[in-house]
């Protein structure tokens, strides 16, 4: 029994011994943990490390920022030289082609611009020939800014050869069907001086000289002009003329922009005497009158074009018009949904509406609608009987805002046309 109490004795004063050994260890800990929440600019130390060590790691694996591949494929085509060569920013040379007239066949060719002293002096090369043996070129010097900015002159000279100007007969009754072809050769030498009398409103001279020759077309698809109409029908297509032509032109333009502008508008007025220098038997009068008006909406990105233009002409006693100076209609700036120059008469009247759309920097859509006659004298000018057409638009624009090509496309009762134009205003 000693023996046995001795043992318990000593088991019970080991594990008193234990529990006085841990007993501080204990209270050391729980001493720390309470320094710890005594002190929190502790803790937010040990965060802010936390964080700079993550930031650290990140960078170390960061990596270059690069342009989207679409975005480089665009520059790239921006940058090479058929697209600087289609918006004529390869230092002043563009390239031009499509039809010299419709109907003349393919044509391509190059045209110049160069600015000299600072825009002083401006100019303007262009040559094209197609391959149906048409071929043109024209000369342009512009001094835009004369007596600081209150004048300007613009010199011209300009010859072009078309093989297969198209003639379908005198009239609004002339027939699609009835379509000849003709050449038609002519060299202008022109001088406009002109004044600026304020912002937007100018006012000037023209006097020139215009060498006109007509012949047998060239087409084998469609008869010669004077083998279908004749002298009678077609006057002037045996003749050879030469005119002087003078007068006068006033223009306010108040538009935002000239290449694609969302507001603002532009008048025009011009009238011109031929004077038959050969024959004598065709001096005439013309007078032209232009005006355009644009409405923007939804903050520019819309815009409504109202356009309308007449030209008149009058001849004296004895005196008549030849048809190939005649006002004309149909084509892609007149109407669209009709062959170029499908009417031919001695006076006419059109009127375009369009509705134009910003879908990006480089493209534009527009949807229209053209209406127009030709007639015999003055007194029948009205909007009664007007040939019509309908079509949509697409246009794209280079870096700079100027047209880099355009196709129109529109409906009339004759059919369909479509109107595809590179660097070109005519």
């Amino acid at each position: 029994m000693d023996l046995t109490r001795v043992a318990i004795l000593a088991l019970a004063a080991a594990v008193a011994a234990s529990f006085a050994q841990t007993g501080p260890a204990k209270t050391e800990v729980g001493s720390d943990e309470n320094a710890l929440r005594s002190h929190p600019e502790a803790q937010a130390q040990s965060r802010t490390e936390l964080i700079e060590s993550a930031r650290t790691e990140k960078e170390a694996h960061l990596t270059p920022w690069a342009e989207p591949k679409a975005q480089r494929v665009i520059e790239r085509a921006q940058n090479s030289l058929p697209y600087r060569l289609l918006t004529g920013e390869a230092h002043g040379f563009a390239a031009s082609f499509g039809n010299m007239v419709p109907g003349s066949g393919f044509a391509i060719g190059p045209t110049y611009t160069k600015p000299i002293q600072d825009g002083k002096l401006i100019l303007r090369l262009d040559a094209r020939a197609a391959i149906n043996q048409s071929y043109g070129g024209r000369l342009e010097v512009a001094v835009p800014r004369l007596f600081s900015d209150h004048a300007f002159a613009t010199f011209s000279t300009q010859h072009r050869n078309i093989s297969e100007m198209p003639y379908y007969g005198p009239g609004p009754d002339s027939t699609k069907t009835g379509r000849s072809n003709y050449r038609l050769e002519e060299t202008n030498v022109e001088l406009r001086p002109g004044v600026r009398v304020f912002k937007g409103l100018s006012a000037g001279l023209i006097g020139s000289y215009l060498a006109v020759n007509t012949g047998t077309g060239h087409s084998t698809r469609y008869i010669s002009t004077e083998e279908q109409f004749g002298p009678a029908a077609a006057r002037g297509i045996d003749r050879q003329t030469n005119f002087w032509r003078g007068g006068g032109f006033v223009e306010y333009d108040w538009r935002d922009q000239t290449s694609f502008p969302s507001s603002g508008g532009r008048y025009s007025a011009q009238y011109v005497r031929y004077l038959d220098k050969n024959p004598g038997a065709y001096s005439f009068l013309r007078l032209d009158l232009d005006a355009s008006q644009y409405i923007p909406l939804f903050n520019r990105t819309r815009v409504i074009g109202l356009h309308g233009s007449t030209s008149l002409t009058s001849a004296g006693k004895g005196q008549t018009v030849p048809f190939y100076v005649q006002p004309t209609l149909g084509g892609s700036n007149t109407l669209r949904g009709y062959r170029f120059n499908r009417f031919y008469g001695d006076n006419s009247v059109m009127v375009n509406g369009e509705y134009r759309w910003f879908c990006s920097p480089t493209l534009d859509m527009a949807v229209f609608a053209d209406a127009g006659k030709v007639f015999q004298r003055w007194e029948q000018w009205n909007l009664h009987n007007l040939e019509s057409d309908v079509g949509f638009s697409v246009r794209f624009k280079g870096r700079s805002e100027r047209p880099v090509f355009s196709v129109d496309t529109g409906f009339s009762h004759e059919g369909f046309q479509i109107w595809f134009r590179v660097n070109t205003n005519n």
